[in-house]
């Protein structure tokens, strides 16, 4: 199989896949939903994804694709993109989250953030560190998804950022007109 013809999204999906025909539960996180979710626009260089599993079983699946072990993430020599694990449990902020996003291509599914849950991922950076680029990042994926407002207030709200909320909400709103 040749990974260097296969953009983010199809690799993703080929991992997702290959984790859970090995029975390992995984979700994409971070900037790789970016991607996603914005069309390529945010060009991530690493794909993160949240399992329970330990490293030597998802070594032993990944590496029936060729990807080998470096550290904790995992690399393959025709492909330009790692491959990463964070722990669980998913948050962003203090919440912790449990309703995820499938898509379905055609390599395969792959269950992912939300672009709500995105967003508050990309918004957490910028509200945390004042984070310039994530939160263009998660301006990127607003544009071209419906965003659960009540819900992203209500995060924020708990998060005690509803100042920073509104700066995104006002360069939303500039953006689309």
């Amino acid at each position: 199989m040749d990974l260097s013809k296969f953009d983010l999204k199809k690799l993703a999906c080929l991992i997702y896949e290959t984790l859970k025909s090995n029975d390992i539960d995984a979700i994409l996180v971070g900037g790789a939903c970016v991607s996603i979710y914005s069309k390529n626009k945010y060009q991530s260089l690493d794909l993160d994804f949240a399992t329970y599993e330990e490293l030597k079983i998802i070594e032993k699946a990944l590496g029936k694709l060729g990807f080998k072990k470096k550290g904790r993430c995992f690399a393959h020599p025709k492909c330009s993109y790692l491959i990463d694990f964070v722990n669980p449990p998913i948050s962003i902020g203090q919440e912790k989250i449990h309703h995820f996003n499938t898509l379905k291509t055609s390599i395969g599914n792959l269950k992912l953030l939300t672009p709500t849950d995105c967003i508050k991922d990309r918004l957490a950076a910028f509200f945390h560190w004042d984070d310039e680029q994530a939160l263009e990042q998660a301006l990127l994926v607003a544009k071209n998804y419906t965003i659960n407002l009540p819900d992203l207030k209500r995060w924020a709200t708990t998060e005690g950022y509803l100042k920073k909320l509104a700066q995104f909400l006002e360069r939303r709103r500039k953006k689309k007109s």
